[in-house]
């Protein structure tokens, strides 16, 4: 062996170790994040319960308890922590979000609050059964009178295509198990590019040719617009570039999930089927999802 060629081989065994000695720099949820940033984790917990004048009166007065949602890697070895948190007792309802930024150290730099408990009070219920029975009565007197009509909402006719789009459903961040390019199985994450304000809405969007020779659609930010009930308009994020691998997050999970993006051809008699993803404010409702590609068709939300 030569000393160039061993110079080499010492070179090659330096640079393993320097990769094998990396972290693996991934957003981790639930236990695998405690697993994965033990003293952060902690730190994080122990500083929220040792400093609760961020909850406001309400809150800081009572027994609380914290659970760890994930974790993601940032520079200079800080980790974002999110905790969700609620009282001990006597609570039904959403937890609270609230996330921090601790360095290796254990040291909290940052801290901000996403929202707060919201507790399902029995007033409200209440009166959501009472609207409930009144609209029920209302949609059985409509449906005998349109009922060739309204058989399915949902299920419109463009030009081309036959659309259904399924009701938006909205939640904090999606995870789905799928396959890469190659056909390798991960599990994958999505998350809003804007934590503190907006939530990740998914819609279940089925198209298909079933009057046309061929039909080539191209699904991107400009295919569709899903209309919130202030009629403010909202463009698909790219749910191929959005996606990153992580942990499994059953609480987050959707179940089927099947990105919809990019060329697809459809000849007469198939379909496509997928979902499409928007970042909206948390708390939206849903008016309308307008399709655009190829063909026209709006589907209205009651």
């Amino acid at each position: 062996m030569t000393e160039e060629t061993h110079k080499e081989r010492e070179a090659l065994e330096e640079s393993n170790k320097v990769e094998e000695s990396s972290p693996n720099l991934e957003f981790v949820f639930g236990e695998e994040a405690s697993k994965r940033y033990p003293g952060q984790v902690t730190a994080a917990i122990e500083y929220a319960a040792a400093n609760t004048y961020d909850y406001g009166p309400r809150m800081r007065e009572i027994d609380l308890a914290w659970e760890v949602v994930s974790a993601e890697p940032m520079a200079n070895e800080i980790v974002r922590i999110r905790l969700q948190y609620s009282p001990v007792s006597g609570f039904r309802g959403d937890p609270g979000l609230e996330y921090m930024d601790v360095d290796a150290n254990g040291a909290v730099l940052a801290r901000r609050q996403l929202n707060v408990p919201r507790e399902n009070r029995p007033v409200l219920l209440m009166g959501f059964a009472a609207f409930s029975v009144v609209l029920a009565v209302v949609m059985i007197s409509l449906m005998t009178v349109f009922e060739r009509d309204t058989s399915d909402p949902l299920y419109v006719a463009g030009r081309t295509l036959w659309i259904r789009a399924e009701e938006p459903k909205q939640q904090q961040y999606i995870t789905y198990s799928g396959q890469d390019s190659n056909g390798n199985v991960y599990n994958w994450a999505m998350k809003p590019s804007d934590e503190s304000n907006n939530e990740l809405t998914y819609v279940q969007v089925t198209l298909i040719n079933q009057t046309s020779g061929t039909v080539n659609l191209v699904v991107d930010e400009n295919s569709a617009k899903l209309l919130d009930g202030d009629r403010v308009t909202y463009k698909p994020i790219n749910t191929i570039e959005s996606a990153y691998t992580a942990e499994r997050a059953p609480q987050y999970n959707v179940p089927g999930f099947v990105p919809l993006w990019g060329s697809v051809k459809l000849n007469e008699g198939e379909l496509v089927s997928g979902m499409m993803v928007f970042e909206m404010p948390r708390g939206s409702t849903f008016s309308e999802l307008r399709w655009t590609s190829s063909d026209s068709a709006s589907i209205k939300y009651q």
